[in-house]
């Protein structure tokens, strides 16, 4: 039970001068929650058998355990804002993500999709694989064939065999694509259709691309792996959702 409880409990046991410490406690938790009982007597201009007296008629057995359900609802309080943080840089990354889509380029992509012989995916790494593997179930959905290129190797056989017009979804958060730049610029010269996803940067990517798709995802920091923060694929998911709908829409 939170400090606050205990006070509406047993609110009329209190007298006006213990309802006012217990007010400005509970409105500034972190002011007191680590102060000894006589700091906090000072603090409230009380005594300390105020103090004590005062804690065992919200039914603690005395000070220490008062101090202590105050030092849990202060680290309470901090992980609902850090938690209230990230819901905040999630919407907003939502929200960016979705500003960042040209209807214009979408509707075009549709079209283009509409018309491509093939259609092939790509994702750099693990995490982009599995999301593209959920798009590949929209597309098919739409009663159109889908291929996904596991690996780099599956990347250069399929390349002698892709066709003009064809489409390949490149998606790479970092947008650094070395190992298959050449492929790509081959492909793209060969007339196939390369749709990179990537953080709204200048990235290399982009650069040989034939349609541009950006997303906005902030990464977080990992305390179990400092050099490694965390990348949420929630946009992602997102703009390969939207692709998906608007591509169903226009083959109504």
């Amino acid at each position: 039970m939170s400090i606050m409880e205990r006070m509406n409990n047993y609110f009329n046991r209190l007298n006006i001068n213990e309802r006012n410490v217990l007010q400005q406690v509970i409105t500034n938790r972190k002011a007191f929650y680590n102060l000894t009982v006589n700091e906090f007597a000072n603090k409230n201009l009380v005594s300390k058998s105020f103090v004590i007296r005062l804690c065992k008629k919200l039914g603690y057995s005395g000070y220490s355990e008062f101090k202590y359900q105050l030092k849990i609802e202060v680290e309470n309080s901090e992980s609902q804002q850090t938690t209230q943080n990230i819901l905040d840089v999630t919407t907003e990354d939502l929200k960016e993500t979705i500003r960042l889509i040209d209807s214009k380029k979408l509707e075009h992509l549709s079209h283009l999709l509409y018309q491509a012989p093939h259609i092939y995916t790509y994702g750099t790494g693990y995490g982009q694989k599995t999301i593209l593997e959920d798009f590949k179930r929209g597309i098919i959905t739409s009663q159109r064939a889908i291929t996904s290129l596991p690996t780099s190797i599956e990347l250069r056989l399929y390349s002698n065999t892709m066709e003009k017009n064809d489409i390949l979804f490149i998606v790479s958060i970092s947008g650094k694509v070395t190992n298959i730049k050449n492929d790509l610029i081959l492909l793209k010269e060969k007339g196939i259709t390369v749709v990179s996803i990537t953080q709204f940067t200048t990235n290399e990517l982009a650069s040989i691309s034939s349609i541009n798709l950006y997303l906005k995802s902030t990464p977080i920091s990992n305390p179990l792996s400092t050099d490694n923060p965390y990348t949420s694929y929630a946009p992602l998911c997102l703009l390969l959702d939207l692709i998906v709908k608007d591509y169903l829409n226009f083959k109504k």
